[in-house]
């Protein structure tokens, strides 16, 4: 795999840094510090929707800064961007956490009951990894430039 980004800056604040290669359909979120729940919920419903205007279809979340989510922010994410997610052309969300991260399995609940939610109706496929390149070359496995 071989793929020539070039994202450029469309938002930033103190928690959130969002780039977008609109040639690749590809948003990159990074997470410059761990954001408490409001913060967290604001910025990454920011994300969500940049991904929805720019019709991204690879977001890659390098959101090794936030060591955990909370029940209460994997709850939201479920109620309130699940919705978004069906409307999207979003094929392959990956996420780049810590391996303590990883290990709380906080990740794959939300994982696991997207698609169990989903019936089968969810493009959408989810991984978690805690490399960059193994992220982008599972991201872009079957990209057609």
């Amino acid at each position: 795999m071989h793929i020539d980004l070039q994202p450029e800056l469309v938002y930033q604040d103190d928690y959130l840094k969002v780039e977008v290669d609109e040639r690749a359909k590809y948003i990159y979120v990074e997470w410059l510090q761990s954001p408490g729940n409001e913060e967290f919920r604001n910025s990454f419903r920011v994300a969500g929707m940049i991904s929805l205007e720019k019709k991204c279809e690879y977001w890659l979340s390098d959101a090794r800064p936030i060591p955990f989510l909370d029940f209460g922010d994997q709850n939201w994410i479920l109620r309130e961007m699940k919705p978004l997610l069906r409307t999207s052309s979003l094929k392959k969300y990956a996420r780049l956490s810590s391996m303590e991260s990883i290990n709380l399995l906080d990740v794959d609940r939300i994982y696991s009951s997207l698609t169990e939610d989903a019936k089968g109706d969810l493009k959408t496929q989810f991984e978690s990894f805690t490399n960059k390149q193994a992220a982008l070359s599972w991201l872009f496995a079957d990209f057609d430039q």
